[in-house]
């Protein structure tokens, strides 16, 4: 079964995708087994990560991006991190919500992944995640991260490129230079600029 799962995922075939990182995401140690098959595919996507605070505008901004990259006829997939309660473990997948312009373009794929109370601003199967839809033929991979703060970080150790987007009235100097989250931006996006206070 994982070994086809596996041979339909290099085949682009977006059910097994998704069947695929379904099984990563609840920890099946068959599912990361196979993935030994995806071993000549690796490195073959941009990895684009997108952090920042929550409300920034990261959603917003990577709607934009999808339709920026679908204008160069590339294929894109997302993965969007979103929170999890710590009381119930539950998560709302909403960031998918700003995205749906896209739900219907065969060359788009979205898929919305919880925390799961992991730290980093990352779940546990992110980085796995994005090794089957680089083996499933997509040429962009953009990772929105968690809303994050000071020390959520990991995306770094994924995305070749990070994209950090902030807002005005976030903090003085002192603040920004204790934000260790400011030392990992590739590209820094200061959204929502119209704000009083953005000069």
């Amino acid at each position: 079964m994982y070994e086809d799962l596996a041979r339909r995922c290099l085949d682009g075939e977006v059910r097994a995708v998704a069947r695929f990182v379904s099984l990563l995401e609840d920890g099946d140690r068959r599912a990361y087994n196979a993935m030994s098959a995806f071993a000549s595919t690796m490195g073959k996507a941009q990895i684009l990560g997108i952090t920042g605070p929550p409300g920034s505008g990261k959603s917003t901004l990577t709607d934009k991006l999808i339709g920026y990259f679908r204008g160069q006829e590339k294929k894109v997939a997302v993965i969007a991190v979103d929170p999890s309660s710590p009381f119930s473990g539950g998560a709302i997948l909403g960031d998918r919500l700003r995205m749906q312009g896209h739900a219907v373009d065969p060359g788009v794929y979205i898929r919305s992944l919880a925390s799961r109370g992991q730290l980093g601003g990352l779940s546990k199967a992110t980085a796995f995640a994005v090794r089957v839809l680089e083996a499933a033929g997509y040429d962009i991979v953009i990772i929105e991260t968690v809303g994050v703060g000071q020390s959520e970080i990991d995306i770094v150790k994924v995305a070749d490129t990070v994209v950090l987007v902030s807002v005005p009235g976030l903090g003085d100097d002192i603040q920004v230079i204790k934000a260790g989250i400011m030392e990992i931006g590739d590209i820094f996006v200061v959204n929502k600029a119209d704000r009083d206070g953005a000069d």
